[in-house]
């Protein structure tokens, strides 16, 4: 995430910067959260920290709604590769966040 926004930034690929300022910014500072809250939530998950599976599942649910998002907006641009590459990364995050949910709460 943090790679994709600063490789767009960088090759000043965002429009909306000049279009809509204020929303992107909005957007941006999400994103960046997101990923932040991903990486801090994943080492604390991994590294077995009280508050690592409920940062976790917070950072998840913030990647999920930002993926389903996204994929609106390729939708809409009919960029269906992108659109396709965001859905399967949702579905996969879901999976993913409901495999722990089993394991950690020892649902079977």
């Amino acid at each position: 995430m943090l790679g994709m926004w600063f490789l767009l930034l960088f090759k000043r690929e965002v429009p909306e910067l000049k279009t809509k300022p204020t929303q992107i910014y909005f957007h941006l500072i999400a994103e960046f959260l997101t990923a932040v809250f991903l990486i801090i939530g994943g080492i604390g998950f991994i590294m077995n920290q009280p508050w690592g599976v409920a940062v976790f599942f917070i950072a998840i649910g913030m990647a999920i709604y930002s993926t389903i998002n996204a994929a609106g907006f390729y939708g809409q641009l009919k960029d269906w590769p992108m659109f396709i590459t965001l859905m399967v990364f949702t579905i996969f995050s879901l999976l993913i966040a409901a495999l722990i949910v089993i394991i950690e709460f020892q649902i079977f």
